[in-house]
């Protein structure tokens, strides 16, 4: 049996043959289709040659993205590909800066949902930090939710090339939308069955297609009456990296003073600890 290929995160209602789709939830279209997430990805070493991650690093927190490309890493064999999508904080900032007002509606559109009432510094704001399920906030009490998000961390093409030397990675390139010495990921993301070209996907374009795929409140789960397939997305707003194995690289090295994540913790506070632990158990119990 050959290698690996894993698209990680491609959402419950991707497919593409000879690759496996990679996600915490369960696939609706694919029966290939693996559990797991970018810090645990279920397969032997240096079992993948190509590793797909689109739009998926900026829901991570920063210092946990480094333990993901440590696991990157240890999945994929010697001179293995991975390719990277995520929205492009320089290409964003600068236009946010310069007042590209052409760009920002352009981001506007390809992403469908995005905050228009506080101008376009909302616009800007809402790709650096945007609502979602991802990661949640409570008060330091811990008796109190503030809110939960989505994206809560963007990067540069310099900052994703630091990460990426760091941990084991060379022949680190950006890349134009669909550019790629790998036949496949000339395919952009498409609705399965239809031509294979990018569109925006967002209401519009499912109204128009007489396509459904929204989040129904009263059921909480994800509407969809069509299946996806292909590889990159959304080109306003991507930085697009493609990067080989070079080295194996097996710990993760984080400084704490400047990744925040025990620097001056509430973990040290005993009575914090106590109640993050009966969160932690209760978590289990209900699994159990």
């Amino acid at each position: 049996m050959g290698k690996k290929k894993i698209n990680i995160g491609p959402s419950p209602i991707w497919k593409k043959d000879g690759w496996i789709g990679l996600d915490h939830k369960t696939s609706k279209v694919d029966n290939d289709a693996i559990i797991g997430d970018a810090g645990n990805i279920p397969v032997s070493p240096g079992d993948c040659s190509i590793l797909f991650c689109s739009h998926l690093i900026e829901h991570i927190p920063h210092y946990k993205f480094e333990k993901c490309l440590v696991e990157f890493n240890r999945v994929l064999e010697k001179d293995g590909v991975i390719r990277i999508l995520t929205p492009d904080l320089y290409r964003i900032a600068k236009a946010y800066v310069t007042k590209d007002v052409d760009f920002l509606e352009k981001l506007r559109q390809e992403s469908g949902k995005v905050r228009t009432d506080l101008s376009y510094g909302g616009t800007f704001m809402n790709f650096v930090i945007s609502a979602g399920q991802d990661t949640v906030l409570f008060n330091n009490e811990l008796d109190e939710f503030i809110g939960s998000y989505a994206h809560i961390y963007l990067y540069d093409f310099e900052m994703l090339k630091i990460l990426l030397e760091k941990y084991g990675f060379y022949k680190i390139e950006e890349k134009k939308f669909c550019e790629s010495e790998i036949k496949e990921f000339r395919e952009p993301l498409h609705v399965e069955g239809m031509e294979s070209i990018w569109n925006n996907l967002n209401q519009k374009f499912y109204k128009e297609n007489n396509l459904i795929n929204f989040y129904n409140k009263e059921t909480q789960t994800y509407e969809t009456n069509f299946t996806l397939t292909g590889f990159d997305r959304s080109p306003t707003m991507s930085l697009i990296i493609e990067a080989r194995k070079e080295k194996d690289v097996t710990e993760v090295d984080i400084k704490d003073d400047y990744n925040f994540e025990y620097s001056q913790s509430l973990l040290n506070d005993e009575t914090f600890r106590s109640k993050v632990n009966m969160l932690k158990n209760f978590q289990k119990d209900k699994s159990s």
